[in-house]
């Protein structure tokens, strides 16, 4: 037994120290990344330029930006990116914008993404900008003015201290992420693809959260027609299209499941034309969340088969579906990303923590061309989409330390 517990010992050591050496080695190339000159000056310069980024993200902040009305914005960042030194920067009609810079280092890229529209109106009382206590609050500020700036300043950083010179890099500014992506998912798909890898910067979590996994989401609407009448003279055997949609609405909330990360949501519903009326016409709009893609096919025939069900005589239904975003899987590409970024995290004293978001992202898109991605690389903040949102002001500079050392990095080992 003893020779037995030392010969599996003997091979365990074998197997385990050139990975520890190996490891060792890596631990060394990024201290000696950290170490140089350039790096230390791309530093200097995030630092040098902290008070224009807070006066940029001000800026921002006070321009209106609901989805494709953010025309403005679109200017500023096309400028940004060629004062950071893109070689070409291109503005679609759908107002997204994509910025290349071509390096030296061959064709396929990494990208840098973020969208420019926030779920605010033009006319929402909430367009002020103010700082207090250490945080700063403004609609977009953390979704994602300020992952945007942080990308912008990291990106000027590096190519000011020459090292851009050799990463093909792209950074796609998209227009309509908060109603879906639905004029910017081809862009970002085809950027994609030409992409090494990619992150993107919405939003980390106030214990220092990186993305490696997202939930997918599909939107439906589901019509109930029934038969309209008196409700005086209307009998148990009435038609309503209300109580048809109620028994379904009460059939698609049993559908959550919360052993899987299944949520079914009737988060809208419509009906009726009066109270002494029979509901010829009832509507609700589903929102629905999974992690992975079985799941999203498994809810999407349950909820087909609730809406094909009659329920209530003489009613019919109609389900169509409204939007759909595959799920960000936590692929083993996204975890090697995370863990790269980490150690840089580790050296520069930032603590960094994977999660899986239940949120969508325009990350999901871009996971979809099986390109390893991370997200939530943006500043540090809370309560997005509410007149509440605030980003802590000293987590802007810091990230976009942490996306310089973080770019380099794993651009010399995907790369190698």
């Amino acid at each position: 037994m003893t020779a037995v517990i030392l010969f599996v010992a003997t091979l365990l050591l074998a197997f385990l120290a050139p990975a520890t050496a190996q490891d060792q080695q890596y631990d060394d190339e990024i201290r000696a990344l950290l170490a140089r000159p350039q790096m230390q000056a791309a530093f200097e310069s995030i630092e040098a330029l902290d008070s224009q980024s807070q006066e940029l993200l001000i800026e921002l902040t006070e321009i209106p930006a609901p989805p494709f009305m953010e025309a403005e914005r679109d200017r500023h960042y096309a400028e940004m990116m060629r004062e950071a030194g893109a070689d070409s920067v291109h503005i679609d009609a759908a107002g997204n914008v994509v910025g290349l810079r071509r390096g030296t280092g061959g064709r396929r890229t990494v990208a840098m993404a973020g969208h420019m529209d926030t779920v605010f109106p033009v006319d929402s009382p909430f367009n002020w900008y103010k700082e207090d206590g250490g945080k700063v609050f403004g609609p977009g500020v953390i979704d994602m003015k300020g992952g945007l700036v942080t990308a912008v300043f990291a990106i000027r950083a590096m190519a000011h201290c020459g090292l851009l010179d050799s990463i093909p890099l792209t950074f796609i500014c998209n227009s309509d992420e908060e109603i879906g992506s639905p004029h910017s998912r081809k862009v970002i798909r085809s950027e994609a693809e030409k992409c090494l890898l990619a992150m993107v910067f919405e939003c980390g979590g106030l214990n220092g959260e990186i993305v490696t996994g997202r939930k997918g989401k599909a939107g439906y609407r589901l019509d109930v027609t029934g038969r309209a009448g008196h409700a005086a003279f209307a009998g148990p055997d009435k038609a309503s299209a209300i109580l048809g949609l109620a028994h379904k609405t009460i059939a698609l909330e049993q559908l959550n499941d919360d052993s899987k990360g299944v949520v079914v949501n009737v988060g809208v519903v419509q009906g009726g034309v009066g109270v002494n009326s029979v509901a010829e016409t009832a509507g609700a709009e589903i929102d629905t969340r999974y992690l992975y893609q079985a799941d999203a096919r498994e809810t999407a025939e349950k909820i087909r088969l609730i809406a094909e069900k009659c329920h209530v005589a003489g009613t019919t239904s109609v389900l169509k579906e409204t939007s759909s975003r595959l799920p960000m899987e936590r692929s083993g590409g996204n975890r090697k990303l995370f863990q790269l970024v980490e150690e840089q995290a580790e050296l520069l004293g930032i603590r960094v923590r994977e999660e899986l978001r239940s949120g969508v992202s325009d990350a999901n898109t871009i996971a979809e061309t099986s390109v390893p991605v991370i997200d939530g690389m943006g500043p540090v903040g809370d309560c997005d989409h509410s007149d509440r949102e605030y980003m802590i002001k000293e987590s802007l500079p810091v990230r976009a330390k942490l996306a310089t050392l973080s770019l380099v990095s794993c651009w010399e080992q995907f790369s190698a």
